[in-house]
């Protein structure tokens, strides 16, 4: 008799794994697609964002690439940041060179 009891306590506890993890028919959750970097536009995108879960916390790998997704925008966004700052140096320092000589040029005394 005690043997039943056993068995019949593994059958519900794997009955109850099985419908944690989502496979429980009815009460299963749709995992939704892995984030894309189109994904993370804005920051209340990334605030917003929500792994999906798991039976102990999250769902490692769609986190891992949810993260990785994120390195990659703000590599992305800190590339194009570093240019646009180089370009803004090089126009402010042309405007200066020019400032510099057109107001050379006015100090000249006139002949």
């Amino acid at each position: 008799m005690p043997v039943v009891i056993v068995i019949a306590a593994i059958v519900i506890l794997a009955g109850i794994v099985v419908v944690a993890l989502g496979r429980g028919g009815e009460l299963a959750r749709d995992r939704p697609a892995e984030p894309t970097q189109s994904d993370f536009r804005t920051w209340s995108d990334v605030a917003s964002y929500r792994p999906p879960g798991a039976l102990l916390g999250y769902h490692a790998g769609a986190t891992e690439h949810a993260l990785a997704q994120l390195a990659m925008v703000i590599a992305e966004r800190d590339a194009e940041i570093d240019a646009l700052r180089k370009r803004l140096a090089a126009i402010q320092s042309a405007d200066e060179a020019e400032w510099q000589t057109s107001g050379a040029a006015d100090q000249r005394p006139a002949e």
